[in-house]
């Protein structure tokens, strides 16, 4: 669904006839004239004062705000299942056999446009039982989620990836990731199912360095797997088919930052304190690679609740956006290292982290409320975050928080989508401009003018919106991305308070050249066949193009008004239509 502003204003070419040319071409010479004037000297009393202040809206004492971003949306793609691991008889809804299973995906981008996605797999997929049964003593009949359990480079075992070297116009798998995790038939495991894995996969993270190198991490209970890619992500690098990273085990949603050569990031949630880890507690624990691989170093926990990592790719700055601790209500904080996040451990305060510093309030502990963070190079870090004060089914609150000096001063307001309903997940990305997009799971509870709350039949929907250069105070004008809801509320939700079924996280990429945003999502179809009350759950990806903007300007009794952006040809012709 294209999400072209409602008030654009189009201004059509008027037909002239030849009689009184001579007479029409002076009126229309003359409006032209007297028009630019007009809108030459109310541009320059109302905005004259802003162009001399730079490019930092908190240094300007004028009465601009942020400036809406539009986009014009193409249709959603579900993202394909590998042609091996198709099969029609696997318990998919008719017509989706074809299309890959699961949630929570991470997206990212290289400097040339490529885009990198993974996600998890859809737990027991592809028949019931379990993938230990035989070495448990168990039924033989084990379940894969591919076709009558043949071994494949992508079965069960591994986490879904997905590459596309055209800006997101076709998505494959890597001609050269192979074999992959799941396709180890000599291991133990494998000699012992017919299948199996020594790198066994759960969910993970994409992150890009300055260098264009890929970093895949995928999750274990046993430990975490380093994937590293080139040329597009279709070149394999790492030195075997997946490398141990020696950490952390049962950890849950990491999040990965890349930097330079090879400088990286990984913010890992065990829940617990690891062993090969400082005494510290905390939910998040931080590793340090100077070498873009294991070993990494510096392993120490960064206290506090849920937590997310972004870093400038050239720069020296790093961010960690975190709960300030596991609890019904407090602060979220922003913790900023100036070094690369470099340091000598065991603790944050070792390095070259600095203080939490805190950016605004939490006043409840939504589940799905974590807080994430993004930045640019340019020194503008951005941290959303939902809020539960009405409990758990609402109404929410999304608040956002923005600097634009590498986290020194933060400005932090209200940027509820909804005057009754939830919106969760909210995700920041950021273009070198100061192009500032939101896109979050939303709930209206007032859709189809109904005026009762978090009920059966509601939909779940992708909503997106993005402004130039916010301050505090501007709020988002945020659009439905896909028309097709992502998820319904069912009768056990409604009764249960169950607000969880699109579970946690997805992601966004704005371009490099910031002419278009990019979105991996998750869709809800059908019933599960093995899960009571859950569906089948499938990952889409759409892309969105800037379409137009306009400029919101305050008069002097603070109502807004919203004054369109329009070229000089486009004042001419208005002048035409003005003096005929």
């Amino acid at each position: 669904m294209a999400s072209t502003p409602p008030d654009a204003i189009l201004i059509g070419e008027p037909s002239v006839s030849s009689d009184d040319s001579g007479t029409r071409d002076l009126n229309i010479a003359a409006g032209a004239t007297i028009a630019v004037a007009i809108i030459t000297l109310l541009l320059a009393a109302i905005w004259g004062p802003s162009l001399s202040n730079g490019l930092n809206p908190n240094d300007s004492q004028q009465s601009l705000e942020g400036e809406q971003v539009y986009f014009t949306w193409n249709e959603p793609e579900y993202m394909p299942r590998h042609e091996e691991c198709i099969d029609p008889d696997n318990g998919q809804d008719a017509g989706y056999e074809g299309y890959g299973v699961g949630y929570e995906p991470s997206l990212s981008i290289d400097s040339e446009g490529n885009l990198f996605v993974t996600a998890h797999k859809d737990l027991r997929w592809g028949g019931e039982g379990t993938p230990f049964g035989p070495v448990l003593g168990g039924p033989v009949d084990t379940w894969y989620a591919c076709q009558d359990g043949d071994m494949t480079s992508w079965d069960y075992w591994a986490s879904w990836f997905w590459i596309s070297n055209d800006n997101g116009e076709t998505w494959g798998h890597g001609d050269n990731f192979n074999p992959t995790p799941g396709n180890l038939a000599n291991s133990v495991v494998g000699t012992a199912t017919g299948a199996g894995s020594e790198c066994l996969g759960d969910e993970g993270d994409i992150a890009v360095d300055a260098n264009d190198v890929v970093y895949y991490l995928d999750t274990t209970l046993e430990d975490n797997w380093w994937h590293m890619f080139e040329d597009g992500g279709n070149t394999y690098i790492s030195p075997s088919v997946c490398e141990r990273m020696n950490t952390m085990a049962a950890d849950d949603r990491p999040w990965v930052a890349a930097q330079g050569d090879g400088i990286i990031h990984y913010l890992g949630n065990s829940g617990a304190s690891p062993p090969e880890c400082s005494g510290d507690i905390g939910r998040y624990w931080y590793y340090h690679s100077e070498t873009g691989r294991a070993p990494f170093t510096q392993c120490y926990a960064m206290p506090g609740g849920w937590s997310t990592i972004s870093g400038q790719n050239d720069g020296p700055y790093v961010f960690v956006a975190q709960e300030n601790a596991d609890s019904d209500s407090g602060t979220v904080q922003v913790r900023i290292s100036d070094d690369y996040g470099r340091g000598t451990g065991p603790s944050p305060s070792d390095g070259s982290w600095q203080d939490p510093v805190e950016v605004g309030p939490r006043e409840g502990n939504c589940p799905e409320g974590y807080p994430v963070v993004n930045n640019n190079e340019g020194g503008m870090v951005v941290v959303a975050w939902a809020d539960c004060p009405n409990g758990n089914t609402g109404p929410w609150a999304m608040r956002v928080a923005v600097s634009y000096d590498n986290g020194t001063n933060w400005s932090s307001w209200n940027a509820t989508a909804f005057d009754r309903g939830i919106n969760m997940y909210p995700f920041v990305s950021i273009t070198e401009d100061q192009v500032v997009s939101l896109a979050f799971y939303g709930l209206d509870y007032d859709q189809n003018y109904s005026d009762d709350g978090y009920v059966a039949g509601k939909d779940w929907y992708l909503y997106a919106g993005a402004l130039k250069a916010p301050v505090e105070g501007d709020e988002w004008d945020f659009r439905i991305v896909d028309p097709t809801p992502l998820h319904t509320v069912t009768a056990y939700e409604e009764s249960s308070g169950d607000t969880h079924a699109l579970h946690d996280f997805f992601e966004t990429v704005m371009s490099p050249d910031g002419s278009w945003m990019g979105i991996a999502y998750q869709e809800n179809v059908g019933l599960h066949p093995f899960e009571e009350n859950e569906e089948q759950r499938y990952i889409k990806f759409i892309r969105g193009d800037m379409a137009s903007s306009h400029s919101i300007v305050n008069d002097s009794n603070n109502n807004s008004i919203e004054m369109p952006l329009f070229s000089i040809e486009e004042l001419v012709l208005a002048s035409r239509n003005l003096f005929e």
